[in-house]
């Protein structure tokens, strides 16, 4: 079968994801004909796609979900002011997207949780199927435990999920471990690379730490210097030089690689709790402390259903208290996440409709 991918391109995970799941299908005969791509800024090559993939990227303006500022929070109003006036390049992306379906013809379209993507299949779409993929839908699911007293939160994301989505045949809601399915809503391991699974997990004494802030600088430096025998080797790529770091810190700049070799020896992480780096600490066997951008809420949903699936210990901030916390459960037997994320391969060609295997029995966690 051919596939076109659509690509929601702000950060890191979707493109992961579309690698991953490009590898499962070229390894089992399929091709994926071109990836559309978008973004909010047309000059930016994504960082992911700079090796070779195996097919071919066309990039398209999309709209990008804006934070404020100040509280890193999700921003309606700054979503809104960055967008509308962008509502011309978006109908040509539409366009463009209509144009390349009818010249590659593929048998199907994923949408990697792209707003025009589901645009584009809601209204113009006749005959392809379309399969929409993220972990995100998840939070669809009505059984999902979502934080309390944030339902304009809540609304917004599910609001933004659901038009992601408009005229796809399935939601594949990618999750930490095996959750009830909910009408077209099928529920399926993550997506993880071949470059993680190849990586051989070995135990070094230190903690990995990756900071998308540099504000959590400051609140390691107390950690370190309560835990001087504890290492700390930290990912961040801007931080205060005049801040007096004790022996035990060290910063390393963001780099793809040098992470993933630091992922594979390190005993533990600490990061944000970003989907995708979840998924391939589970897979290394790490326990991993989550900590979500503060009012960032698909982060909070996040860290709640890794500790509902023993994926993650979720701490609302990082402070001495939280890491003795972590240390405790350091010292425990690590879940073993394997069997489930081994699946992942036979849940997608099954939920794709490209062999004949019976979906794998579902052990609810």
């Amino acid at each position: 079968m051919k596939f076109l991918f659509i690509i929601q391109g702000e950060g890191r995970g979707h493109q992961t994801q579309a690698i991953a799941l490009s590898q499962i299908l070229q390894e089992n005969g399929h091709q994926v004909c071109a990836a559309l791509f978008g973004t909010s800024d047309l000059s930016k090559t994504p960082e992911l796609f700079k090796t070779n993939v195996g097919f071919d990227l066309i990039p398209f303006e999309s709209p990008a979900l804006a934070y404020n500022p100040k509280t890193k929070g999700l921003s309606i109003r700054q979503t809104l002011k960055y967008s509308l006036p962008k509502l011309p390049k978006y109908i040509n992306s539409i366009r463009l997207i209509k144009t390349t379906v009818e010249l590659l013809k593929p048998d199907a379209i994923i949408n990697f949780y792209d707003f025009l993507g589901g645009v584009y299949s809601g209204i113009l779409n006749k005959n392809i199927p379309v399969y929409a993929i993220g972990h995100q839908y998840l939070l669809l699911n009505p059984k999902f435990n979502h934080p309390k007293k944030h339902y304009l939160d809540r609304l917004t994301v599910n609001i933004n999920s659901t038009i992601t989505a408009w005229g796809s045949t399935k939601k594949l809601a990618l999750s930490f471990s095996a959750f009830e399915n909910y009408k077209n809503i099928k529920t399926t391991p993550p997506l993880l690379r071949k470059e993680i699974k190849k990586l051989g997990p070995s135990e070094q004494n230190f903690i990995l730490v990756y900071l998308t802030q540099s504000s959590l600088l400051e609140r390691l430096i107390p950690i370190a210097k309560a835990y001087p025998n504890e290492y700390f080797e930290c990912f961040l790529n801007t931080w205060d030089e005049t801040l007096e770091l004790p022996d035990n810190i060290k910063i390393n700049p963001i780099s793809a690689d040098k992470y993933l070799e630091k992922m594979a020896s390190c005993k533990a992480i600490i990061t944000t709790a970003g989907f995708e780096s979840a998924c391939e600490a589970m897979y290394l066997n790490k326990p991993v402390m989550m900590i979500p951008v503060p009012n960032h809420y698909e982060q909070h949903c996040n860290a709640i259903d890794a500790q509902r699936a023993q994926a993650g210990h979720f701490e609302m901030e990082i402070n001495v208290a939280s890491f003795e916390r972590f240390l405790f459960i350091l010292k425990n037997k690590k879940h073993n996440h394997r069997p489930w994320l081994n699946q992942t391969s036979s849940f997608f060609l099954n939920e794709l409709g490209i062999n004949n295997l019976q979906s794998p029995k579902l052990e609810f966690a």
